[in-house]
């Protein structure tokens, strides 16, 4: 029955906030700390057990399953909106050096954890410091358009800097969860243990078809003369069975989710009508599902993980400025890439947290709960300090240009 209370304790906070997240238009870390919702993690941090306790630990676990299907939904709005279509707009040079940028930032950035992970903590066993490095270079490597979906509302003439950057910032997601995918199904199964890559190459198999068959059958039912508010209905229902059933076998909801939302966005042909509505529905749920995430977190911190935090974020500055002139010149691209361009991206966003929580309900280790800890932190300080970036980068940029 508490449970019961709690949840509707959320769904109340969230209809409210949903009111008036999206009223801020100033382009300032305050404004954009409330529009990304990333306060509402600190709300449930404070509700949590490491506040006042509203959601107590054996409310939280009655709970949890809302966590996957929040998964699930980032999942698939971010699937929806990789139609061929779209990307077909944009030159072929734009998606080698998101490609490009993915490699460099997750190997440079998971060589140097790795280092630090092994100094810090020398009797954690090899296999599980190489899956945490790996991780967190993933995170790094994942880009949000919030925060330039936000700027739009500000800028009223966007140049070629300010759609390349939202280009990126939009494709980046896909690499990180297909790297998100890989890790669970290769590191679901210590390295000591027999047949690893049959177990792991299953496991990657299992969550690769599930959702493409699915969004085919579910297609070829609703094809026939379905309305868009009986279609958003039908996709709700699907998203919360896919992302409850990967929950349940301990399959990444997020990944499986993205896959349901590429292949059906590819299928129906009222993808531009439907995709706004979708949007619609997805702020009250966005907000529990970060306020959940804030209860669930259990803070701990001490040096090492403070040390992490801070190498995380200046991490995130340095790869992604660094590489830009050589990008550049390996794909002769045809826009000129000072290093100011790269810190339009310190903006991990919805993605990044998702892709943190689902590390965590994969493996409940205390490892992972520090790595927990210190993406969440390093999510909220770059969040915070991304409209500067913005401002120093895409703008100034697109007004030389102009």
């Amino acid at each position: 029955m508490q449970a019961i209370y709690a949840f509707g304790l959320l769904i109340l906070i969230a209809f409210l906030a949903a009111r008036f997240i999206t009223k801020r238009t100033s382009l300032s870390p305050v404004n954009y700390f409330f529009y990304s919702g990333f306060i509402y993690i600190l709300l449930g941090l404070s509700l949590g057990s490491s506040g006042w306790n509203v959601l107590s630990s054996s409310i939280l676990t009655g709970l949890t399953p809302l966590v996957g299907l929040g998964l699930g939904w980032v999942g698939f709005l971010f699937g929806f909106q990789l139609e061929t279509k779209y990307l077909k707009r944009f030159p072929g040079k734009y998606i080698s050096l998101s490609l490009l940028q993915f490699v460099f930032v997750f190997l440079s950035s998971g060589f140097v954890f790795f280092l630090v992970l092994k100094l810090f903590y020398p009797t954690e066993q090899v296999y599980l410091l190489y899956g945490m490095a790996a991780a967190l270079g993933l995170l790094l490597s994942l880009n949000s358009p919030t925060l330039l979906s936000m700027a739009s509302r500000v800028i009223p003439e966007r140049g070629n800097y300010f759609y390349l950057a939202r280009f990126l910032a939009s494709v980046s997601g896909f690499w990180g969860i297909v790297g998100l995918v890989l890790l669970l199904s290769f590191w679901h199964f210590p390295f000591f243990e027999s047949f690893v890559f049959l177990k792991g190459g299953g496991f990657l198999l299992l969550s690769t078809l599930f959702p493409i068959l699915l969004g085919f059958l579910f297609h070829f039912l609703t094809k026939k003369k379905t309305s868009e508010e009986q279609m958003l209905v039908y996709l709700l229902g699907l998203v919360f069975f896919v992302s409850g059933a990967a929950f349940y076998f301990n399959l990444p909801p997020l990944y499986l989710s993205m896959v349901l939302g590429i292949t059906f966005s590819n299928l129906t042909k009222i993808h531009e009508r439907l995709y706004p509505l979708l949007l619609s529905t997805e702020k009250p749920l966005y907000i529990i599902f970060l306020i959940l995430i804030g209860a669930l977190w259990d803070v701990d911190l001490d040096y090492t993980v403070v040390f992490l935090v801070v190498l995380m974020v200046v991490l995130r500055v340095l790869a992604y400025i660094l590489p830009l002139p050589l990008f550049k010149v390996i794909l002769d691209f045809p826009l000129h890439l000072p290093t100011r361009f790269g810190l339009c991206f310190l903006s991990s966003g919805g993605i990044g947290v998702a892709f943190a929580v689902s590390m965590k309900l994969a493996y409940p280790l205390p490892l992972t709960d520090i790595f927990l800890t210190i993406a969440l932190f390093g999510v909220l300080i770059t969040e915070f300090i991304s409209p500067w970036g913005l401002k120093f980068s895409v703008f100034q940029l697109d007004s030389k240009e102009k």
